[in-house]
This record gives structure tokens, sequence and C-alpha cells, in this order.
């Protein structure tokens, strides 16, 4: 109704106007001004609807000059209303995006931003939010600030992309800190004049440790912002949230980081062909990098006629702890291997040193084979199911690692060209649009065709079809296939 009342209002006039037959422009002089406030954000079309409104009652002889008076008083009268009428509508609508702005902020806090993100999400939050004329966003690096991120009007010249204690000090203050070219003594007026700004506030980044992690400049072009004490305030619980922001990012990275180095030493591609048996692995995170699982295979060449001996477990949880706990265990599996320790007696070992070094909840389960040159196949398992295709078909499964397994081992002997997959949850707890597990039959028939990483690359297939792509657990596969002469060299 407020766009439609100013044209309603026009439409009468007119019908009032025709009706005695005689059009005049002055009944709409009036309505000038309150129509160029609803069709405009600018506040300067309403002066020019004024000057054309005054003009125009200057212009009308047929008026007297109590009636031009009049009609004057009311254009006045008309322009004040919509001034105000605009000043509403631009507080309403800064007020939209302060609140649009804030909540991506804190929604960004929740969900997790890349850091370069979380940079410009805070400077071009921050300039919104105080309606500044340029924003620029600092690390700190020792006794400088570098700048990371800046958002500024099209005609402001770029802030300094480093500040130095020595030289603006306010920059690197614990609490807010406002400086202007008024002030012919502060650090900051050479800066600010420069760049033709008038005024700058210095807001310092406080992480949840209450360590001064940067600071955020926001400059404008007037010389007095006029910041009330609560906006002040507001600024430093605003900084407060982008700080938080970008250290959470930050620490993801390096977390990130951190865990790449660890899945490439967990993850590590075995030969193709070791001691008579072809090898292949696959590996699918379930939700990203940064929520790398405890999944992890590794095979070892136990010697000269010795076959290999090769271990696929799952160490419960997720993120950097899972991965230590499974890296402890991979090195450990491999100083057993090396000494020609049997499945059984590794599996007791390491559920000695999970009880040793995890927590009171932590456990893993793990399946241990040892692989030799004739095909025969020794197996014992914690807690970890036995797997597809040709190995031992039955075992006593021993409790997971931690929990005091007493694993027995279970072998069987393969012909050339029999293959089987070790393998964890995320290849049988794949669940469809209904919640229906992936059946046996089609997981069976996915391992006997083509060639061993064929099979590999169709297991990983049916769980994605499955699926919908829709992972809800780490997907480890660690295949063996029987086969008594190697590959002919390419």
């Amino acid at each position: 109704m407020g766009w439609l009342l100013p044209y309603a209002v026009i439409a009468a006039v007119v019908v009032a106007d025709l009706a005695v037959g005689a059009l005049s422009t002055a009944p709409f002089l009036v309505l000038a001004p309150l129509v160029a406030s609803r069709l405009s954000t600018d506040r300067r079309q309403v002066l020019v609807a004024l000057a054309a409104a005054m003009l125009l009652v200057d212009q009308d002889h047929r008026l007297l000059s109590g009636q031009r008076l009049l009609r004057l008083a009311l254009i006045a009268v008309g322009t004040l209303i919509a001034l105000v009428n605009w000043g509403v509508r631009q507080r309403e609508q800064s007020a939209l995006e302060r609140s649009a702005d804030t909540v991506k902020l804190a929604v960004s806090l929740v969900a997790g931003v890349e850091p370069e993100e979380a940079y410009e999400l805070l400077a071009r939050s921050a300039r919104t939010l105080y309606a500044a004329d340029a924003v620029a966003v600092y690390r700190r690096q020792g006794d400088r600030m570098v700048l990371v991120a800046q958002h500024r009007g099209q005609h402001v010249s770029p802030l300094p992309s480093r500040v130095a204690s020595h030289t603006l000090p306010a920059a690197f203050s614990g609490r807010p800190f406002q400086a202007s070219v008024r002030s012919p003594a502060a650090p900051e007026t050479t800066m600010l004049e420069a760049r033709g700004l008038g005024s700058v506030l210095w807001v310092p980044l406080i992480d949840a440790d209450g360590h001064q992690t940067g600071t955020l400049a926001l400059a404008w072009r007037r010389p007095d912002p006029r910041l009330s004490e609560q906006e002040l305030e507001t600024s430093q619980q605003f900084a407060s949230l982008g700080a938080r922001v970008i250290s959470g990012s930050e620490r993801a990275r390096a977390q990130a980081e951190v865990l790449e180095r660890v899945q490439a030493l967990l993850l590590t591609t075995p030969p193709g062909w070791v001691s008579g048996w072809k090898v292949g692995v696959r590996y699918r995170s379930a939700s990203g990098l940064a929520q790398i699982g405890g999944d992890f295979y590794d095979l070892v060449e136990a010697g000269a006629g010795k076959g290999l001996a090769f271990i696929l477990a799952d160490a419960r949880g997720k993120g950097l702890e899972a991965s230590s706990m499974a890296s402890v265990l991979k090195g450990a599996f491999r100083t057993l291997a090396g000494e020609g320790v049997g499945p059984a007696h590794i599996l007791s070992r390491l559920d000695r040193l999970v009880e040793r070094e995890g927590g009171d909840e932590d456990f893993v389960t793990a399946l241990v084979g040892r692989a030799y040159p004739s095909g025969k196949l020794v197996m014992a398992s914690a807690g970890h199911p036995f797997p597809l295709g040709a190995g031992p078909r039955t075992s006593t499964v021993g409790a997971p690692l931690g929990l005091g397994t007493r694993a027995s081992e279970a072998q069987s002997t393969l012909r050339a060209g029999q293959r089987l997959v070790c393998y964890t949850d995320g290849l049988i707890e794949a669940r469809d649009a209904l919640g229906r597990f992936v059946e046996p039959g089609t997981l069976d028939h996915a391992l006997r065709g083509g060639s061993l990483g064929d099979a590999l690359d169709e297991l990983v297939e049916v769980v994605d079809r499955h699926s919908d792509g829709r992972r809800f657990d780490d997907l480890a596969l660690l295949g063996l296939e029987y086969a008594p002469e190697p590959p002919p060299a390419r």
C-alpha cells in the first residue's frame, strides 16, 4: 500500500480535474517529492523534485499570490515527509543488510569456511555494518600487521598493505581506537590524508584465548563518523565474532594439512605384485579430508620365500585422534610382521598397545593375514569381518583391539587367479534412500569381473550407485589375487 498510495492520489486528482474540464499541474506539485522518495533510493531525487515543483508554481500565472504561498507551504511539508520516509527506508534497509551480514558471519563460525573466504566476509560485513568507505583486515605477525583482505568504495585508494607497531601503535591496542585528520598529532593523519579519508577506527581481533591475532581498520571520508559508545562496543563484539571465524578456519586448514600428511603415511600404495600375489587398494573418505577417520591398510614383504603380511583396520572415531592411533598401529604392525610373527599373535600385541595408549572408549577392529608364495593364506580377526572372495570362511572373530581380543587363526589355499577383498564398514553399511544395505550377491558379482583393479573399481561404483553418492562411513579396500608368476614387465 505504501507504493500504491501516491499513485492512487494522483489518479484521484486527474479524475477530479477531468471532471471539471480543466487539467492543471498545480495539484501534482505537492506529490512530486513524495513520488520521488518512493521511486528512488537517492535523496537527491527528492530535492530535484522539490526544485521542479517550486519552479512550476512560479510559472503558473493563474495562481494568486496567496495561492502561491499556500502551494509552496504544501510542497515544503510534502518534501519534509518525503525526506523522513526516505530516511526511515534507508535505516530499515541498512538494518536488514547489517543483520544479514552478521548472520552470515555467525553461520560461517558454525559451518567453517576457508581462511581467505573468512577474511573477505569479515571485511565486507564490517563495511556494510558501519557504512564505512573502506575496511581492511590485518593479521598480526610479530610487530607488524599484514593486510589479508579489504573492501572499499570505487574511488577510495587501498589501505596500507603493512602496518608497523612503531608507526601506527593504535593498530596493536587491545581496545578500539578512533583517529581523525582533525588531530594533526595523530600518527594516522598522513595515511588518511594520502587517501582522501577523514577518520579511521582500529578494532582489535581477539581470539577465544584472549590473544590479539590481528586488527580491523574501518575508514570514512568524513572526519567524524559519529559512532556512539554502544556502536563502539558492538564493533568489538562484531570483531570478536570475526576473529573466531578466522581462527577456526585457519585451525581447520592447519589440521587438514596435518591430516593430509598422516593420510599419506596411512594409505601408502603397495607394489602391484609381491611374492606371488597381485595387490590392489582403494580408499574413499566419507566426509572430506578434515574428517578423515582411522581406516588404514598396510602390506609388508616378510622375506625371501616367506610371502607377505597384511592388515586392514578401522580405528574408532574421526579426525587427528583416530588417525594418530592408526599411525601407531601401523608402525607396530610393520615391526611385528618383520619379525615373522603370525596373525593371531600380531593382534594380541596390538590389543595390548591399544589398551595402553588409547582412552577408555577407544577400540580398533582389525584383520591381519599372512599370504605365502604357495597360495596358502592364514588370517585372524579382531572384531573385523572376514574378506569377500576366496579367503577363509569359518573362524572365531575375536573382540576388537583394546577390549581384550583372543583371536584365532583360519587358513585356506587359493588357486591361481582366485582373489579376495578385505574391506571396512563403508562397503557393507552403505544404504539407499529406503535404508537398505547392498545385496551380498551384487558385491560377489562385482568381485568376479575383469582384473583385480577392475573388481575394486566396480565395488566402489556399486557403493556409489546404491547410496546415490552419499557416504556415511569411510571405505577402504585391500585386494589380493594369487598369481604365482610375476606379470610381464612393461
